[in-house]
């Protein structure tokens, strides 16, 4: 019997390491990063950061499902939902796996409104403040 609980948590302990509940989101944040911003179910937070041009944010799936960081209004489904400084080209993280972390450095000063391309309609977006 004792041989069974322990195979069964084992097993319990692979599966929820596969769903992010490990990786590097779940460690320390890179020491580069000015802002850290969380990935939750369906948000970030905080929802709005701000830093100096030139510096790093880091965004931590620390959720157990996929989500992205969009900067191309192309892909938005609202407008507003985002947008970008005058002359700063469009850009994305793809996927981010659970556990997983995205890192981007913002050269241009100005507001940047992102989302999630899976979550947009679920109001997970943000903004970045750059001065």
């Amino acid at each position: 019997m004792r041989c069974g609980k322990s195979w069964l948590i084992l097993a319990c302990a692979a599966v929820l390491a596969g769903c992010g509940l490990s990786g590097a989101a779940h460690g320390p944040p890179d020491s580069r990063a000015a802002a850290v911003v969380d990935m939750g179910f369906t948000s970030f937070t905080p929802a709005t950061v701000t830093i100096k041009a030139g510096q790093i944010v880091e965004w931590r799936n620390t959720s157990p499902i996929t989500h992205s960081v969009s900067f191309n209004p192309a892909e938005a489904s609202k407008p507003a939902d985002a947008a970008l400084p005058l002359g700063v080209a469009p850009f994305a993280s793809g996927d981010i796996a659970a556990g997983d972390v995205f890192l981007h450095t913002f050269a241009a000063p100005g507001t940047y409104h992102y989302f999630c391309t899976h979550h947009e309609g679920l109001g997970m977006v943000g903004t970045i403040i750059v001065q």
